[in-house]
């Protein structure tokens, strides 16, 4: 069911469909043969746009061009050997991926989550769709502003020509970006926001209008519940992300009467649920950016014998879906997002290449009202679903199948 009202305030996007369903992308069919880029079909393509929006009214030809090439790179199958070696990087910090020369780099500042995982996992399957790319390194900094701006110092003096990061520390990283790309990197930032960076630390930012999913959120909140208190629930704290949404948000006439920090974690999520129920306060929903712990904001609210508020959500996986089959209340998702590193990866290997690619890709961003028949029985309850466009027999090794 698609957010009706809520879906048209976002300009950018063209929502429908439901954030639990969705097609499986042809690049999981783990075909022995990989293809080009030329023979990728259109009715394949759309496949591909539809798994990992959730979604089948936004088409191909209206995505940003950048976002529709990586999702064209994307579609393309990969050998069992390449889905074998692309295993065994995601387990590593770093590999050989390719006999290329181009060294391509994640710097992720929180990658201790399923859905950060999930993300390596893209940007190593993306890259090994490009013949130039030849080696592959990752940095985590667990949440550490000085340990991520190390990581990237690190990452450039091995040699990385490309820097895909998640930043999670706003402007206080864009020095460390900066230095990175004065020393020959191309930095691409993915799904956090980096309004306001200049080209000299970011090259390309793949990320919603930040400002605009804020007002969807709130317009989702008032279809859901109407015009009444509401939480914000926080990642990781101060991160710029959430301060973005939340502000835009409120201007659009939501009112938060308690706000708590989870860092994007399960046990985060429940200490603020735990936090918000003590306090007393009568918020009617929470708008939180992560929905992987949103199990334990229920299981909160159950243990204290409260009815669970309404959740508006970013991302989503299995657990969330299957426990609102089982309890039932107001709940409101996008796609998984993990995608977006594949197209920071196009994005940086085509600028490597010598082409002139956009400052910001812009994506669209819908928010579907759940499906608990998404639900999908006997797959782990950390599975962010078909939108993550990562192959089956991955996600099975990934999740410890």
């Amino acid at each position: 069911m698609v957010v009706g009202s809520a879906a048209t305030a976002l300009a950018l996007t063209a929502c429908g469909g439901s954030s639990s369903g969705g097609t499986t992308p042809p690049s999981s069919t783990g075909s022995s043969t990989p293809s080009t880029s030329s023979t990728v079909s259109a009715a394949d393509l759309q496949a591909t746009v539809d798994a990992a929006l959730q979604t089948t009214t936004i088409t191909a030809d209206s995505l940003p061009p950048l976002m529709k090439e990586a999702l064209t790179k994307a579609t393309i199958p990969l050998t069992q050997a390449q889905l074998d070696k692309a295993y065994a990087c995601w387990t590593a910090t770093s590999c050989q991926l390719g006999s290329g020369n181009v060294t391509v780099a994640e710097a992720d500042g929180f990658g201790d989550n399923t859905w950060r995982k999930f993300s390596k996992m893209d940007v190593i399957l993306q890259a090994m769709q490009y013949p130039e790319v030849g080696k592959f390194i990752y940095a985590n900094a667990h949440g550490d502003l000085a340990q991520y701006q190390s990581g990237i110092r690190s990452l450039t003096a091995q040699g990385a020509k490309v820097i895909v990061a998640y930043n999670d520390f706003g402007p206080a990283a864009w020095p460390a970006f900066t230095a990175a790309q004065r020393a020959g990197a191309f930095v691409s930032t993915f799904v956090g926001g980096s309004d306001g960076a200049s080209t000299s630390a970011i090259t390309t930012r793949v990320q919603p209008d930040l400002c605009e999913v804020g007002k969807v959120m709130a317009k989702a909140t008032q279809d859901a519940v109407g015009n009444v208190p509401v939480s914000y629930f926080t990642g990781t704290p101060g991160n710029p992300q959430d301060s973005a949404w939340q502000k835009c948000a409120t201007s659009a006439g939501i009112h938060s009467i308690f706000n708590a920090d989870t860092s994007w974690t399960p046990a985060g999520a429940a200490k603020a649920a735990a936090a918000l129920i003590a306090s007393g306060k009568p918020a009617k929903a929470i708008l939180y950016s992560y929905s992987n712990p949103v199990p334990n904001i229920v299981k909160a609210f159950g243990k204290a014998g409260k009815p669970v508020p309404a959740i508006i959500t970013w991302t989503t996986d299995n657990g969330t879906l299957c426990q609102l089959k089982a309890t039932p209340y107001t709940l409101y998702l996008t796609n998984a997002l993990n995608w977006a590193a594949r197209v920071s990866v196009t994005a940086m290997l085509d600028k490597v290449a010598g082409q002139t690619v956009d400052a910001a890709v812009i994506y669209p961003m819908p928010f579907n009202k759940a499906d608990p028949n998404g639900c999908k029985t006997g797959a782990p309850a950390d599975y962010p679903g078909t939108s993550a466009l990562v192959p089956d027999s991955l996600v099975t090794k990934m999740l410890g199948g």
